[in-house]
């Protein structure tokens, strides 16, 4: 378990007065793909994850960085059924995540992308810009590490679950034409203001 140095500004205090700064350009493609890329996974809530979807999820999430993708399937079935545990629900430990993160470009970043789009109520986005507001670290050394991201979402589950988070969900949901789930609106407070700074 990681101490609260980990994440200095990861808390409700800082994420609120971000948010109070918090708007969007009107023309922005990263964020007018967002809703497309969670209907792509909404429209199979009836079926599981197949090998096609993988494929297909991992090359739009790496569209919106700039390294390509190198997908390892060696251990596809596996990380089926991760992926399908993920989408019915299930919160994934360290090593299940890791097996994910290796077939995945071995990118913690990459494989946090996939995850919100396939569930968003539980699993956040985590890039650089995200990692460095957290940090306060200059660079993204730290970045990979899974239980890092499983600590970063528990502090952003305890910023939702603030008595005062629906303050903060105001102040950004509304510059949205579509529902945004705590994690989203916490995590793009969090890239919006490490874009300003």
């Amino acid at each position: 378990m990681l101490n609260r140095s980990s994440f200095p500004n990861l808390n409700f205090d800082k994420i609120l007065q971000d948010a109070k700064q918090f708007s969007l350009p009107e023309s922005d493609s990263y964020i007018q793909s967002y809703p497309e890329f969670l209907k792509y996974f909404e429209r199979i809530k009836g079926g599981d994850i197949n090998e096609h979807d993988l494929i297909i999820a991992s090359h739009f999430v790496y569209g919106w960085m700039p390294t390509i993708l190198r997908l390892d399937l060696n251990k596809k079935t596996q990380v089926l059924k991760y992926l399908n545990a993920v989408k019915s629900g299930r919160l994934l430990d360290e090593e299940e995540l890791n097996i994910l993160k290796v077939s995945i470009n071995n990118s913690m970043v990459g494989l946090s992308k996939l995850l919100h789009f396939i569930n968003p109520e539980n699993y956040a986005i985590w890039d650089s810009k995200v990692y460095r507001y957290a940090t306060s670290y200059k660079s993204d050394f730290g970045i990979t590490n899974v239980s890092l991201y499983l600590e970063y979402l528990e502090r952003i589950k305890a910023i939702a679950a603030n008595e005062n988070y629906r303050k903060i969900h105001e102040l950004v949901s509304k510059n949205f034409d579509y529902e945004i789930y705590p994690t989203r609106a916490i995590e793009i407070v969090m890239f919006k203001a490490s874009e300003r700074k």
